[in-house]
């Protein structure tokens, strides 16, 4: 998400956001022979942007966890066509200017491609570095304007903010069982979270369900008071929010305190686990598009993930920070991207791979993971969870509901 702040307040607001609960694993950045090149016989040289330092470590640093987790699998068993893969990161310090300078630093070691990016602004302000150079960008915080229209080298790996309105919006429905319902929603305060808004007011308009109030929620914790209250007038069947984890344990305690009984939608960037543990209520639902940190699950992608964090001893910010997942999703399409490119992938093959390309993630994720020359978003619909007092488990059965940035009438993939 980007606001309209001050960089400095920015970073202390999404700081603040993160469950302070959370320890991060120490991540030991990899680096390579400057010599060797991008393919060939020093290895495949990827790289790696994302905040390692200051108030937004922990958002970087557990991305790069996960990352490090797919790549380091695929390296304990023999490499991806017989090469290891060198990881080599830089850090952009949540900042614009640092992420260009870090960006240049990976393409003077010969980098095939760049992943990472996981602030919205620093996404924008070192897309124009790589493109030039046309080396494909593999990131999680791409927003709207960046993704539609298409760019040959810019992929994103996770729904962004705004396209989390269809979803929640289609899952209501299913969940109140009518299509003639009222919600109060609550986007967040930034451009992104602006978005979500009106896209949830376009899809009222279109499919026919009405909206009791429009209230904006805060970034960063604090008293909630007001804007739970105002969420819950008019007496709506369910809530729609968009709650970092931070704000979402004292807001939905505060809109049940204030005597709301019904339904309440989380976006898919406040729903890490022990945020969902901490609330402990069995009618907060969270949209996921991958099924996190699991040891109840029998699919084989997600009991590899749960297998892959247990060795590493990750547990706990596998559970706590979901930029954790989204690591391991770009890590995956790393590994595979580079598998396909082939031996000796240089960076107009790994660009021209990318925008054709799916990964089966065994249940991981409700479809596989996939691009194409005209829609650059990795994943094509989620599922929502709850707490049911003992575990998260998926709601509707696990039902998977569509999302795309490019449209708001998206469609489920065939399976």
């Amino acid at each position: 998400m980007r606001t309209g702040t001050s960089k400095a307040r920015w970073k202390r607001i999404a700081a603040a956001s993160l469950s302070a609960s959370v320890a991060m694993s120490t991540l030991a950045a990899c680096g390579g022979d400057d010599g060797a090149s991008a393919a060939g016989g020093g290895g495949y040289k990827v790289g790696f942007v994302g905040s390692l330092s200051g108030p937004l470590a922990p958002v970087g640093t557990a991305m790069l966890g996960g990352v490090k987790l797919a790549i380091d699998d695929a390296n304990d068993n023999g490499g991806v066509n017989g090469q290891k893969i060198d990881l080599i990161t830089e850090d952009d310090e949540a900042d614009p200017s640092a992420g260009v300078t870090a960006t240049r630093s990976l393409l003077s070691q010969d980098v095939l491609m760049v992943a990472g990016g996981n602030i919205s602004t620093v996404v924008e302000g070192v897309l124009p570095t790589l493109e030039r150079e046309k080396v494909a960008f593999v990131a999680q915080a791409a927003s709207p304007a960046i993704l539609d229209p298409v760019k040959e080298s810019m992929f994103q790996i996770d729904q962004t903010s705004s396209s989390n309105a269809q979803p929640m919006v289609e899952f209501a429905a299913a969940l109140l069982g009518t299509d003639d319902f009222t919600v109060g929603i609550g986007p967040v305060e930034s451009p992104a979270g602006e978005a979500w808004g009106d896209n949830v007011e376009k899809l009222a308009d279109d499919k026919g369900f009405s909206i009791s109030n429009r209230v904006t929620l805060p970034v960063s914790p604090g008293d909630i008071t007001a804007q739970a209250q105002r969420l819950i007038d008019g007496s709506p069947d369910m809530l729609l929010l968009e709650a970092p984890d931070g704000v979402l344990v004292a807001l939905a305690q505060k809109i049940r305190d204030l005597g709301f009984s019904g339904p309440i939608a989380n976006f898919s960037y406040g729903a890490a686990t022990t945020t969902l543990e901490k609330i402990g209520d069995k009618d907060l639902y969270v949209f996921r598009t991958a099924a996190q940190y699991d040891t109840t699950s029998t699919e084989p992608g997600t009991k590899k993930f749960v297998e892959l964090v247990d060795a590493a001893g990750d547990q706990e910010v596998a559970k706590g920070a979901t930029q954790y997942t989204q690591g391991y999703l770009i890590g995956l399409m790393v590994v595979k991207a580079l598998e396909k490119c082939g031996k000796d992938c240089d960076r107009a093959g790994m660009v021209k791979t990318l925008n054709d390309i799916e990964v089966e993630t065994d249940g991981f994720t409700p479809n596989p993971l996939a691009f194409t020359s005209e829609d650059h978003l990795a994943t094509k619909s989620g599922s929502f969870y709850s707490f049911d007092g003992k575990a998260i488990v998926p709601a509707l059965d696990g039902k998977a509901f569509a999302a795309t940035v490019y449209s708001l009438d998206a469609d489920l993939p065939e399976s």
